[in-house]
């Protein structure tokens, strides 16, 4: 369901995007400029600089939405990996953390896939509030695995942190649209 619904949100953003001339697209080079504003560049142009939707991008009201299906995508990529790994975790603390993180990944998903649709309609501000919110519940499930009982190292840290990123890029381009 959710792979469907991603490829329904990355359908829709291509659609959109390639709906208009790319004689109208952000140019190149406000994109690494972009980039070179965050905190990790390699990441920002791995991530956004070389998405295949990037040359239809008329503005940043797109590259917000690319950045946020990035997340989304992030997200869902983590959801699986939950599944995959949940039966390595058989002690109570690893069964609860990985419990945490499959609900606070639930929570992540509904708030990109809204921030989005919200996003689509240009209501920026929601769409920062949604942004952070699922952000949050993704520092979450970073944190779960530090307490309440022994540290054990987090199985979802590479999601985790591009999560944590994307929203850095989301949150950089919210500020340069309002």
């Amino acid at each position: 369901m959710a792979t469907m619904l991603i490829n329904h949100m990355c359908f829709l953003t291509s659609l959109l995007l390639i709906a208009f001339p790319i004689a109208n697209a952000i140019p190149a080079r406000d994109i690494d400029k972009l980039c070179k504003e965050t905190t990790d560049v390699p990441f920002c142009l791995q991530y956004i600089g070389s998405d295949p939707r990037i040359p239809a991008a008329r503005d940043l009201s797109d590259v917000l939405l690319i950045a946020i299906t990035q997340s989304k995508m992030q997200v869902d990529d983590a959801t699986t990996h939950i599944d995959r790994v949940r039966r390595k975790f058989s002690g109570p603390n690893g069964k609860r953390r990985i419990e945490v993180c499959k609900t606070n990944y639930g929570i992540a998903s509904a708030r990109f896939h809204t921030a989005w649709e919200l996003g689509l309609q240009k209501s920026f501000w929601d769409v920062e509030k949604l942004a952070r919110i699922g952000t949050n519940a993704v520092i979450d499930c970073e944190n779960v695995w530090r307490r309440d009982g022994p540290i054990q190292t987090s199985p979802l840290t590479f999601y985790n942190m591009n999560v944590f990123k994307l929203s850095g890029i989301i949150l950089l381009i919210f500020d340069k649209l309002v």
